[in-house]
């Protein structure tokens, strides 16, 4: 029985300082296992490295285009003890890549947070809102450096990446804040969201002023407790997804796995203003699925456009099986939901299985030309990245490939503008991949114009990059 099991049978029924010592007793680290005895998210490139390094002047093979000047930081989930019990549930681990004048230099440290410095496992760490394992995102906003995971307070961590501490927003945010918000071009806000599954209110909106002052938090009403990974902005407007991956608490004291993905109840994107209230929300329909990851949105008129990878299903077997064939795994499809009529068309866009969608940060919730995404292999049993990573067209609905060639498998695709002011059509796509040819990870550069080109350049980094979350471009 491992520990996620055991402390969702004895959650209600034990105090949480018994509950501890006993979680601490069950034996969570198991370096001596053999390799085919792993879970999938320990084996080959998923496995967690032990150095913390930080190495100047990579080896580059092209040239570094003189424009980048900034700190690419990508989170990730890497259990300090060698051991998790989920992919999810690794301790949080910072790889930066810092480029100037052309030539580039490594960074990787641990959030040390006290999921860190205890060796928590899943529900223990769940009862603490400071004990995060900081392991999914990474962003900047008000000139803090922000680590996130979407059960628990944020973490912030100083150019260095060396640990400051938690981060409550001056003791008014009393809720957990999630991997994936959104920073909007226009005003500078910060607009997030939390939700729980053990208590009401699961769901909760909170709007951040420029400067980082918590100006606006409110309870949102959803009649269970879902796993809502991420949503949408507009100019305007929030969009929540209330989609039926739920958590079922007599599932989880029962022993079974507390997720699963339920039709029955239904689904139905929230749109609601950004300074609005529960109040003020429309509840508009839509066809069972899920989405991990949307790639953005925009107003037209009366209407919102959303990109989305969207699944028909999701962890139809449990927490185990994050993707897992082609229900499970996300296609690119848009959304176009009529506020007047308050009715949502589906629109199946693409039919390359892909996820971790980005746009041009600065494009965020405004009408973006060019979305991108990482291949997903939709025959794999589990989460397995692919060799490509797309470039789509969102106004003509085309797709263009960019191969990173046989046994290299790709990460998240992130745009870095070529100057503050030039337009989506000039900067490059960034990416960690893993060449298992040489055993090596790279950063790639990839000239946006040139797509389906092979990188300007390649930064080969001095160790192994687990593949991991998300992460930001962070300009100078």
């Amino acid at each position: 029985m491992n520990i996620q099991t055991v402390a969702t049978k004895l959650l209600l029924k034990l105090p949480q300082p018994i509950l501890n010592k006993l979680m601490r007793s069950v034996p969570k680290n198991n370096k001596n296992i053999k390799n085919n005895e792993k879970p999938w998210h320990l084996k080959g490139n998923w496995a967690p490295v032990e150095k913390e390094l930080e190495v100047q002047n990579l080896e580059v093979i092209g040239d570094i285009p003189k424009e980048i000047s900034g700190k690419y930081i990508r989170n990730g989930m890497n259990p300090v003890s060698g051991y998790s019990d989920h992919w999810f549930f690794g301790n949080g681990m910072l790889h930066s890549v810092e480029i100037e004048n052309g030539k580039a230099s490594y960074k990787n440290k641990y959030v040390r947070t006290p999921y860190f410095e205890n060796d928590m496992g899943m529900m223990e760490g769940s009862f603490d809102l400071k004990a995060s394992p900081a392991n999914t995102h990474v962003i900047r906003h008000a000139d803090k450096i922000l680590t996130l995971e979407e059960a628990h307070f944020p973490w912030i961590v100083n150019d260095d990446l060396e640990t400051v501490g938690s981060h409550d927003f001056e003791g008014k945010l009393n809720g957990p804040m999630t991997a994936h918000p959104r920073i909007c071009p226009e005003t500078n806000e910060l607009l997030f969201f939390g939700y729980q599954m053990m208590k009401k209110p699961y769901l909760t909106y909170h709007r951040v002023s420029a400067d980082g002052e918590l100006i606006q938090s409110e309870e949102i009403d959803i009649p269970r407790p879902v796993m809502m990974h991420d949503w949408n902005i507009t100019r305007n407007y929030v969009i929540f997804m209330d989609l039926p991956l739920v958590f079922d608490l007599d599932q989880a004291v029962s022993g079974s796995d507390p997720f699963g993905f339920r039709p029955e109840c239904g689904a139905r994107l929230g749109v609601m203003p950004r300074d609005g209230s529960n109040k003020d929300i429309k509840w508009i329909d839509i066809n069972p699925c899920f989405v991990f990851h949307p790639m953005n949105a925009y107003e037209e008129d009366n209407k919102i456009i959303l990109h989305v990878c969207r699944q028909n299903k999701a962890m139809v077997g449990g927490m185990d099986e994050i993707y897992g064939g082609k229900d499970t795994t996300g296609k690119l499809w848009k959304w176009t939901i009529d506020l007047d009529a308050e009715t949502c068309k589906e629109e199946q866009i693409d039919d390359a299985a892909c996820d971790f969608a980005r746009v041009d940060d600065r494009l965020t919730g405004l009408k973006a030309k060019n979305g991108y995404a990482m291949a997903i292999d939709e025959n794999a049993k589990t989460l397995t990245f692919g060799q490509f990573l797309y470039k789509f067209n969102l106004e003509k609905n085309t797709r263009t490939d960019h191969d990173l060639g046989d046994n290299v498998f790709g990460g998240e695709p992130v745009f870095v503008p070529k100057s503050k002011d030039s337009s989506e059509e000039e900067g490059w796509v960034m990416a960690i991949v893993f060449d298992d040819n040489i055993k090596k990870s790279k950063l790639i550069i990839v000239d946006v114009e040139n797509f389906d080109k092979k990188p300007v350049c390649e930064v080969i980094l001095p160790q192994r990059v687990p593949f991991g979350a998300h992460g930001s471009w962070l300009s100078n």
